[in-house]
This record gives C-alpha cells, sequence and structure tokens, in this order.
C-alpha cells in the first residue's frame, strides 16, 4: 500500500516541529525512508529506528523538504496528524445493527465500519471481505496480529446469504493466508436460529479447529434485535431453546479444544446462558478473557473483581449508605446475587438492584450497555430513595454520552437525583462516597457532580454489523 501522507493539523508552539518550521497543513509523507499512510505505519517506522534521530520527509504546497528530529512520535514532537479516513463496510449484513438504529442517535453510531487497521488497534471485527493483495501484504509485512475476524459461518453459501454479499471470498482460504503470514484470529459468529446454528455451526467449529493454533478464540454471540428492523430480512430471536442448543454444541467443542492442549479457545457470550436459564462458567474458565468486549465472561469479571475488593469496606459502614445499581433486565438476578454475597454482610450498607427495559430498541435488546438516557432516567426515578445511584458504565462512550447523545449530568438533573455514577467498581464508589482514603487506584468512577473520569475509561460501544 503506497503511502499518502499525513495531514499535521496542529502544531505546539515552542515544539520542535516549530523550531524545525513545520506547519499546519504539511504533509508527512516518510520516516526514516518508510513511507506513511496512517498512525501504524508511523509506529511500525519509528519501532524499526536504532538511531535516536529519524529524517522526516514531509511536502509543503508539493514541494518536498526534509528535517532531522528526534525519533518519537509526533506527540512529542509536538505536532497532530489527521486521522486517515475509516474503511467502511461494503457488506448488507442480514443482522447489521446499524441498520435497526432509530434516528437522532450520535452520528457516529452509523458509521459501519470494516477497517483491518481498527480490528488490530481497537480490536474491532473485520469481514476479510475488503482486502487487496496488498493488504495482506501489509498485515503479513508489519505482523498486525491478532485480527478480530467475523466468520459467522465457514459455509460460503450460508455466509455470503448473512452477510448480504454474493462476492465474499471464501473465508477458510482468507484465514488460511492470514495463517501462512502467523497472523493470530480472535473469531466471532454471530449467533442467528435457523440460519447458522445446529449443523451450520458444528462445521464452522469444526473447519474453525482445523486451522490450529491461528485461532486463538471463537465467541457465538446472539443476534441482537432491536425494536427498528424495517423492511429487513426476518430472523428468528435466539430462543431459550436455540441458546441451550447452540451451547451444547459449544461446550463439545471446548472439550475437543482442550484434548488438544489448547485450552477452550470457544465461548458463548453470557447472554446465551442467561437466555437458556443456565449457570455462567466459573471464572478461571474463561482464562485471559479474550472476548470480555464481546459479551464473554463480563459477569463473572464483574463478579471477580466486586469478591476482591469487598473486603476494602470493612464489615460496617458509619455513616449506613443506601446505593441503587441500575441494569439490564436480563442481568438483574445475577447481579443482584452477586452484591448480595459479596457486600450484603457488611452493616450498614444497603444495596438495592434495578433493572431497565430497553424503550429506545425495544425489549428484545437486554444488555446494561444499550441502555438510552431516557430509559436511565426512567430507572432512576422508579428506584427507591437512595443516598447514591450507580449506572452502567458500558452505557457511556469514551466523551460520556449514552446512545441518545445524553451526558451523567443531564441524566442525574432528569431524575431529580444527587450522586449518581457510572461505574463497574461498586465497592470503589461506596468508598468515593463516604470519603475513605483506602481506595484502589487502578480503579475510576464518572460522577455527575463533576463528569470527569479517574482511571479506567468506559468503552460504551454499540455493536457493529457484526454484532461487536
Amino acid at each position: 500500500m503506497p503511502g499518502q501522507g499525513m495531514r499535521i493539523t496542529r502544531v505546539t508552539p515552542g515544539s520542535d516541529a516549530e523550531r524545525a518550521d513545520i506547519r499546519v497543513g504539511d504533509e508527512l509523507l516518510a520516516v526514516g525512508g518508510r513511507t506513511l499512510e496512517d498512525a501504524i505505519d508511523l509506529t511500525f517506522a519509528l519501532a524499526w529506528m536504532d538511531e535516536r534521530e529519524a529524517i522526516f520527509e514531509f511536502s509543503r504546497g508539493g514541494t518536498s523538504f526534509s528535517v532531522t528530529l528526534p525519533a518519537v512520535g509526533p506527540g512529542e514532537l509536538g505536532f497532530e496528524v489527521r486521522e486517515t479516513p475509516t474503511r467502511t463496510c461494503g457488506n448488507s449484513c442480514m443482522f447489521c445493527f446499524v441498520d435497526q438504529l432509530p434516528r437522532g442517535l450520535r452520528s457516529s453510531l452509523y458509521v459501519k465500519d470494516e477497517d483491518y487497521r481498527l480490528s488490530f488497534s481497537y480490536g474491532n471485527y473485520i469481514t476479510l471481505t475488503n482486502l487487496s493483495r496488498g493488504d495482506y501484504e501489509r498485515i503479513a509485512s508489519q505482523r498486525l496480529s491478532p485480527l478480530y475476524v467475523s466468520v459467522h459461518a465457514t459455509n460460503d453459501a450460508v455466509r455470503r446469504r448473512m452477510l448480504g454479499n454474493e462476492d465474499a471470498p471464501p473465508i477458510l482460504e482468507s484465514l488460511r493466508e492470514l495463517g501462512r503470514a502467523r497472523i493470530a484470529v480472535h473469531a466471532q459468529a454471530v449467533l442467528c436460529p435457523g440460519i447458522n446454528d445446529g449443523a451450520v455451526l458444528e462445521q464452522t467449529l469444526s473447519d474453525l479447529f482445523a486451522l490450529g493454533d491461528m485461532i486463538q478464540s471463537v465467541a457465538v454471540v446472539p443476534v441482537g434485535l432491536t425494536a427498528h428492523r424495517q423492511r429487513l430480512t426476518h430472523i428468528e430471536a435466539v430462543s431459550a431453546t436455540a441458546a441451550g442448543g447452540a451451547l451444547d454444541t459449544i461446550e463439545c467443542w471446548q472439550k475437543r479444544f482442550i484434548e488438544d492442549g489448547r485450552g477452550r479457545t470457544v465461548y458463548a457470550a453470557d447472554e446465551l446462558y442467561l437466555r437458556a436459564g443456565k449457570s455462567l462458567p466459573p471464572y478461571e474458565s474463561y482464562g485471559d478473557f479474550p472476548q470480555l468486549e464481546n459479551g464473554v465472561g463480563l459477569l463473572r469479571s464483574f463478579e471477580f473483581e466486586l469478591n476482591e475488593s469487598a473486603g476494602l469496606l470493612g464489615d460496617r459502614l458509619d455513616p449506613p449508605l443506601a446505593v441503587t445499581v441500575v441494569t439490564a433486565r436480563l442481568a438483574e438476578a445475577f447481579l443482584a446475587d452477586a452484591i448480595d454475597r459479596a457486600i450484603g454482610r457488611v452493616d450498614g450498607l444497603t444495596c438495592r438492584v434495578v433493572a431497565s427495559d430497553n424503550s429506545l430498541l425495544g425489549p428484545t435488546i437486554t444488555v446494561a450497555g444499550l441502555l438510552s438516557g431516557a430509559d436511565m432516567v426512567g430507572a432512576l426515578k422508579r428506584a427507591p430513595e437512595s443516598d447514591a445511584y450507580f449506572l452502567p458504565d458500558a452505557a457511556f462512550n469514551d466523551d460520556g454520552l449514552t446512545l441518545d447523545g445524553v451526558g451523567l449530568g443531564e441524566i442525574a438533573d432528569g431524575a431529580g437525583r444527587e450522586n449518581v455514577v457510572a461505574t463497574n467498581d461498586i465497592v470503589g464508589a461506596v468508598l468515593d462516597i463516604m470519603g475513605d482514603a483506602v481506595r484502589d487506584a487502578t480503579t475510576g468512577n464518572r460522577t455527575a457532580s463533576d463528569n470527569t473520569t479517574r482511571g479506567r475509561e468506559p468503552r460504551g460501544r454499540i455493536p457493529s454489523e457484526e454484532g461487536r
């Protein structure tokens, strides 16, 4: 892929960049003789620098010039570059979540990305349907591994139907090409009953097993169907029976992978267990939680972290504290039980769980990360009077906005509640409210009062059209 340059959008006064006469509008073409198109190219070029300095090649108004600068990133040099446009998807997936969204949400939610660079950098899922020969060569030469791939089915006729793309290349051939380049893959299958479950799912897992160690993990997640599926292909929701059947297949293949010395490898989303009415696997069975942001092991991870931090509360709170935790309908019973077992013994602490249906996307969308601001306002109004209210941080993006573009302060004001916090760390939030100095510095909460975040940023991503 030839380098096309990276446009300079800002230069910090007094920086190395300004002293080198780098200006806004210049194009950064190459570093150390390596041409650039995007941030991955730049990182790759700098990583291969043995010297402390490198030659940075620019273009200004069609005229090329070079400057020698320290071999560090743009931020340290004092300039910023424009983000490379995201590659968008050319498929017409029958389960595309973006096509099921109502109007009026954050504009970024309507972008259908299909960019292998985002797959490498952020774990976004791609279908491998838009890769050129040059893309494969770049992936191999720069070792852009692992990649996250939406397989859905290894039966190409089924997969092409699901993607709405009759020209989609054979998926196993594409995966084998990545394997020859020693690129690891985390795969997923969005489960659509009657389409890629049953014998098709069995074949898919068998084919992925045969690819060997390049397949690092496989997540099977239920299709998300909103109330806004207008003029779209009919898809059955994943019923308790369908979820149970898929889990039986998954568990059989987990045993095969374990017997082959590769760990479980195949995982089901928490939602499948809850829909089937089955207990979640133990925490230890998820290994290093390779598909956590796909909803795989999320509840066990929450439970584990809650149990680990529960001792920080001691045996008694003085003064007493009553808190309400808001979640989505599906996880209500699990969260209530986990919270009661972990911190229910603490004298002076009352912790209630209030569940909210999804009025924005419909009753079949039952995960907390897709609750709207309006839904959470309604839940807070229905909640019992409490000293503090904890909302799911996954429902907020990095800018602190919900799907419908509502901030935490607006939610608190709309519900007429104080001490409203977006957090996945109940114990840490309680300690913050109590003013306790004992605090795990690795956790963070977003509060309505200051609308700031300390520690880990909440993700709050909605599924892409690949179910992410």
